[in-house]
């Protein structure tokens, strides 16, 4: 068995050899044909803003489509030419009893009922009024200047009080027009 091992050690050991001087002459002899290329340092590109589009800006949408509604204002700033308002539903006549009845009035209470307002959304509105707004309130206003016509408007909305809505016209995204109406008979 001992000259098997010596076989095997022989033949190991020229392996080795043959593989260690063909490995050794290959790292140690490498074949030159010139000087070593030298690595050049690619240039820092010159950054180029890209251009971005400028986006075209999308109009905002009116607050109110062009109509009339019924309305409480609620605030009036006539110093930037804004009326917030909260929209209601009116009924007259004998749809305001018919209505006022359906939400809880007593017939006894209802039964004299020429006009309804009913009030089911809290959701408060910022309208534009237009700079030739037309407003027409109760009480001699016709000939005031539009600004005590606004006054009168905007302590009305400061009361809270109920007495008054207004049938606004909108048109093109503006208010133009703000009719005063009484929320109950007038005597």
């Amino acid at each position: 068995m001992r000259p098997v091992r010596i076989i095997i050690a022989v033949v190991f050991a020229a392996t080795i050899a043959v593989t260690g001087c063909a490995a050794h002459s290959t790292a140690v002899n490498p074949k030159i044909d010139g000087p070593a290329p030298v690595p050049v340092p690619e240039p820092n590109p010159i950054p180029v803003p890209v251009p971005v589009p400028n986006p075209t800006p999308t109009p905002k949408a009116p607050v109110l489509a062009d109509g009339h509604y019924d309305a409480y204002v609620r605030q009036v700033d006539s110093g930037r030419d804004r009326l917030v308002v909260d929209l209601v539903q009116v009924f007259h006549d004998q749809a305001a009893v018919t209505e006022a009845i359906a939400d809880g009035q007593s017939r006894n209470d209802a039964q004299y009922l020429s006009t309804y307002v009913r009030n089911e959304n809290p959701r408060l509105r910022t309208l534009t009024l237009a700079g030739n707004v037309r407003v027409e309130l109760f009480g001699g206003e016709c000939e005031a200047p539009l600004i005590h016509k606004l006054s009168v408007l905007a302590a009305h909305a400061r009361s809270g009080a109920n007495s008054y809505y207004y049938v606004l016209t909108v048109d093109g995204g503006a208010v133009q027009r703000i009719q005063e109406l009484r929320t109950s008979n007038a005597c």
